[in-house]
């Protein structure tokens, strides 16, 4: 039987990583087929143990063996079929945490999986060592090494600053007024969201406000107002038109077909 489970991280990485999310069907003879992962701004590194993983990016099959991998940003929905016997252990980071971990280009890695050691062969080296079965292997490992891997990068506080501010707004925050509050230019901000997150400012913005919406979706308050037109007000968009064109786009469903449990959704409590 397949079974989704989430590691929290403690307040020691908690600024790198937001969380180790699993998918387990060890114990499934069976491949747990067609499960989908909406994009959410977060860099992913997949520890891959077991027979692997088919994951179809822009609606083309990539095989994934065992191994370990970094996930660049998506842009829409990725489906993954994960095979009998697999484990897949997936460290999830923020997205201006890639500036101390890499200098690789995160342009280059947009919709793409790559083999970890493209963006930092000695992680890749150390952690190839590890029983990638076991999670809290992968997470101890983290706990004493990871920050040995990390350096210092002048642009890193700026990407944090910018990336909160839109988290925080829900993806509200206009990227003129956002750019003003941290002193910099338009331009200036886009090339470092691109060299750094690999998506620009907007783009960025707009995965994060589809997300929270998804999670008013699926998670929806007792009080809550359920029509499509008020959850886009809520949301930020500009009207229904707007949001059910770009839920289509990135989720490739409509809002009001949307089913929860067809998707890889964090872990949350429904109020």
């Amino acid at each position: 039987m397949f079974k989704y489970n989430e590691l929290i991280i403690n307040e020691s990485l908690a600024y790198f990583i937001k969380k180790i999310w699993i998918l387990d069907n060890l114990s499934n003879p069976l491949p747990e087929n067609n499960r989908t992962i909406v994009p959410n701004g977060c860099f992913n590194i997949a520890f891959i143990a077991g027979q692997g993983a088919i994951v179809y990016i822009d609606q083309k099959p990539l095989r994934l063996n065992q191994g370990i991998y970094f996930c660049g940003q998506a842009t829409q929905s990725v489906i993954v079929d994960i095979l009998p016997a697999t484990k897949v252990n997936m460290v999830q980071l923020f997205p201006w945490a890639i500036s101390m971990f890499t200098n690789y280009d995160m342009r280059l890695c947009k919709r793409k999986i790559i083999p970890l050691k493209n963006i930092n062969e000695e992680f890749e080296n150390k952690a190839s060592s590890l029983n990638t079965f076991d999670e809290n292997q992968i997470l101890a490992y983290l706990y004493n090494q990871f920050t040995d891997f990390l350096f210092k990068n002048e642009h890193t506080l700026l990407l944090y600053k910018a990336c909160i501010s839109i988290i925080n707004s829900h993806g509200g925050v206009s990227i003129k007024k956002l750019s003003e509050q941290l002193g910099c230019s338009t331009r200036y901000l886009q090339k470092l969201f691109l060299q750094y997150v690999g998506l620009t400012p907007k783009e960025f913005s707009i995965i994060i406000k589809l997300r929270n919406a998804i999670d008013l979706l699926a998670y929806p308050s007792s009080k809550a107002n359920s029509s499509l037109t008020q959850l886009a007000m809520d949301s930020d968009f500009y009207d229904q038109a707007h949001f059910i064109n770009t839920f289509k786009t990135i989720v490739r469903t409509l809002p009001g077909k949307f089913i929860p449990s067809e998707f890889l959704l964090a872990n949350k409590k429904i109020n």
